[in-house]
Formats: C-alpha cells, sequence, structure tokens
C-alpha cells in the first residue's frame, strides 16, 4: 500500500496503515462506524489507545485533511489487518478451541447423551439456532456467554442439529441485526463440536467493549432503554449494584485512557517543559514554575475543541480564542510562586461567596475601598512581566489592571466585612 506524508504514529494518532483500511472498510459498505472502531482498538490492544466511532465518520466525511490523500488499502492490507483485529477463534486458548469447548460442555458420567453441566451467566442451551438478542445484550453485559445448540435446556440432554443449517448460518445477518438493536458492534464467533456422533452449534458472544449496551428499540421481548445482565441461567433487567459498576469500570477506563495519553505527551515534551492548566481560574503550573492568564482577561475568551465538531474523537485540541483589544503585556504572563498567597482572585470569590453568599460586585467594592491589592496583609501582586514588578518597586504604584494573589487573611476579612460568619 502507498504511503503518503501522515506517519501518525503519537497518542491516540491513526497511522497511514489503518487509514488505508478504515477506507477500505467503508467502501464495503459492509461495516459501521463502531464495528470499524472496534476492530482498529482490538488490533491496537491497549483501552489507552483507543479511538472513537467519530474518527470513522471523520473519515467517511473528509473532515480531517491530513488523512485525504492516503488511499484505501488493498485485498491484502485488509486482510492482513484483519488476521490481527479478529479474535482468536480455533487457536489453543480461544474462546472456541477444542481444548475450551471440550471443558464447557463434559459427558455426564453414566449418562450417555447428557451433559454435566447447567445454565450459568456463561451458557444458555437451545434445542434449535435461535439467537435471542435479549441474552446477546445481557451476554456482552456481563463477560460474554455460550449458545449451546441442539442441547435441550433443563435435562442438557444432547440432541444435535439435523442439517447443516447452522454451520451455513449468515453471520452479517446477525451482525445487522444486532446493530439494529443494540447500535453497536459485537464479537460473535461459531464452531460447531461433535458429542456422541452428534453436533452442537456453538456461539460465543464476547462482551461488549464498552458498557453498558442498552436496547435502541422495542423488539424480541425488549424495551428500548433497558439495560439486560446475565444471570445465572437468566437474562433480567440489570441491577444498581451491577449497573453502578460498570459505569465506575467504564469512568476507570476513561480515566486511564486520559492520563495515559496525558503522561506520554509528559515524556515526550519532558518534564521540565510540560504543565498542567486550570481553564476555570487560568492557572499553568508546572516543573519550570508558574503561570497566570491575567483574570481580566478571562471572561473574554472561551476553550473550543479545533476541528472536530461532528462526532466527538480522539485527541481535540483547545483553542484560545476572544476579542482582545491589543496591548503591549503578553497575555499569558508569570507568576511569582507565592507560598503566603495561594489563592487567586477566582479562588478567593468562591470562598467568599460560599461564606456570606455576597455577589462578586459587593466583594470587589471592599477590596476597592479598603485597597486590599496593595496591602501584603492580605494580597501580592501577580506581575505579568518583570518591567511591571520593576515599575511598582520604584513608584509604589501597580499598573492598571495588575492581578494580585491572596492569603487566608483576605477571606477572613472579606467575610467579616460581608456580614458572614468568622471562618475557623
Amino acid at each position: 500500500m502507498a504511503k503518503a506524508a501522515v506517519k501518525g504514529t503519537k497518542g491516540n494518532s491513526l497511522t497511514d496503515a489503518e487509514v488505508g483500511v478504515i477506507k477500505a472498510l467503508i467502501a464495503t459498505g459492509q461495516h459501521s462506524n463502531q464495528e470499524i472502531a472496534g476492530l482498529i482498538n482490538r488490533a491496537r490492544g491497549a483501552p489507552a489507545k483507543d479511538i472513537s466511532s467519530g474518527r470513522i465518520s471523520n473519515i467517511k466525511n473528509d473532515q480531517i485533511k491530513k488523512y485525504a490523500n492516503i488511499p484505501a488499502g488493498g485485498a491484502a492490507d485488509v486482510a492482513k489487518f484483519m488476521a490481527k483485529a479478529a479474535p482468536p477463534a480455533l487457536v489453543d486458548g480461544g474462546p472456541l478451541s477444542p481444548a475450551r469447548l471440550a471443558k464447557l460442555m463434559p459427558p455426564k458420567p453414566g449418562g450417555p447423551g447428557s451433559l454435566a453441566i447447567t445454565e450459568t451467566d456463561q451458557v444458555e442451551c437451545k434445542k434449535s439456532v435461535n439467537f435471542v438478542m435479549k441474552t446477546i445484550a445481557a451476554f456482552a453485559n456481563n463477560k460474554g456467554g455460550y449458545f449451546l445448540f441442539g442441547v435441550e435446556n433443563g435435562t442438557f440432554n444432547v440432541l444435535g442439529l439435523p442439517d447443516d443449517k447452522f454451520e451455513k448460518f449468515d453471520l452479517n445477518k446477525l451482525n445487522q441485526n444486532i446493530r439494529d438493536q443494540l447500535g453497536i458492534g459485537l464479537e460473535i464467533q461459531l464452531a460447531t463440536h461433535l458429542i456422541d456422533g452428534k453436533t452442537v452449534g456453538v456461539a460465543y458472544i464476547g462482551p461488549a467493549h464498552t458498557k453498558p449496551v442498552i436496547f435502541i428499540h422495542n423488539a424480541d421481548g425488549a424495551t428500548q432503554g433497558h439495560i439486560y445482565y446475565r444471570y445465572p441461567g437468566e437474562d433480567r433487567l440489570i441491577s444498581p449494584a451491577d449497573l453502578q459498576r460498570l459505569i465506575e469500570q467504564r469512568l476507570q477506563q476513561l480515566s486511564q485512557t486520559i492520563l495515559s495519553k496525558h503522561l506520554a505527551n509528559i515524556m515526550r515534551f519532558g518534564i521540565e517543559n510540560a504543565a498542567v492548566m486550570n481553564l476555570a481560574s487560568g492557572e499553568i503550573d508546572g516543573k519550570a514554575g508558574s503561570f497566570l492568564i491575567d483574570e481580566a482577561l478571562l471572561p473574554q475568551i472561551s476553550f473550543v475543541k479545533d476541528g472536530e465538531f461532528v462526532e466527538r474523537s480522539g485527541a481535540p485540541t483547545l483553542k484560545l480564542i476572544g476579542e482582545v483589544a491589543p496591548m503591549a503585556a503578553p497575555i499569558v504572563a508569570v507568576k511569582e510562586v507565592l507560598e503566603g498567597y495561594p489563592l487567586t482572585y477566582t479562588e478567593l470569590f468562591r470562598r467568599v461567596r460560599k461564606a456570606t453568599g455576597a455577589k462578586q460586585g459587593a466583594m470587589d467594592a471592599v477590596i476597592k475601598a479598603e485597597k486590599m491589592k496593595a496591602n501584603k496583609a492580605f494580597a501580592h501582586y501577580a506581575f505579568r512581566n518583570n518591567a511591571d514588578r520593576v515599575a511598582y518597586e520604584k513608584t509604589g504604584v501597580a499598573k492598571k489592571g495588575a492581578a494580585s494573589n491572596y492569603n487566608e487573611a483576605a477571606v477572613q476579612f472579606l467575610v467579616e466585612k460581608l456580614g458572614g460568619p468568622l471562618i475557623i
């Protein structure tokens, strides 16, 4: 496959080869955005490298310029990718390996033609081939599971399948039904297993990559918006405790993904060159020192994701925008590290408002009337540059609009002046 200029190997960026495969899969019209994203994520093998289906949509609609000139992959490229992305089926240790199936369906001692099993949270027995969507969703929300077709429920007698319909089963149609009912793609694998000369059809349903799986339509005895979970021998609505656990796991996975991305960037930039920005206060803190966006500027600016507005997808960029009058001093300026004055103006106001309920204007009036910004008992100027600081030290007059940091004494003083309770 021809290579374009984009290499894309950092963080969650796509490589040229991945983009080519994505374009080839899109061209077939046989895969949803979610399914393609799932294949890419499975091939990558680490949650921290996951991409969302929004990235597939961006590529499909030519919304990412750097991917525009990358050609679709050829048949050999797609086959090589699918060999890596498709989950193992018949290899040793795979969910449908002969060793795994033999362990899953042990014969019943003294009872020829019967299995020594019971329906569990991972096994569902059916006389004939019948994929129940509620069970598929329930398996996907738990740890995955198996349909055993040709095995009678209750007695667990092996009846076998009467013909080869299971072996000719249209898996693409099942996948389409799953996408229609659940809105996602799932890992489905099929195999057959002989027991006493009788054929048992086995379908493995893998756990969903993103949980919970929710019905998006009323169908197959399920209700739109319901979440089903596999419990021993039954599919039923998920319990509050299990739902909370799934949500916590999803949040943890998201946190790990974001944290891994930031750690990778820190290592790439170098610890000495990295910093953390508080979008609420304008503070930027790093090993090299602390910085502050002028608090007078914060209300005039906003932060937006640059480039991708249709669907959420990986690695958005923040752009600083706003209508700001030209000024000689830089917008982002150095702030002295003042252990005795740890509170920004924003943090000061939050503390005072919580204690008194006072409006911002009332607090500002007290600060101005009492000249608190120039009183080191309460505050210290956080100059934007060294020239402003030198000028202040010579004249005793701070430049108009100079920001200040505050201490706990300032909080106590303002609360007292504004009629709030004394903070201890």
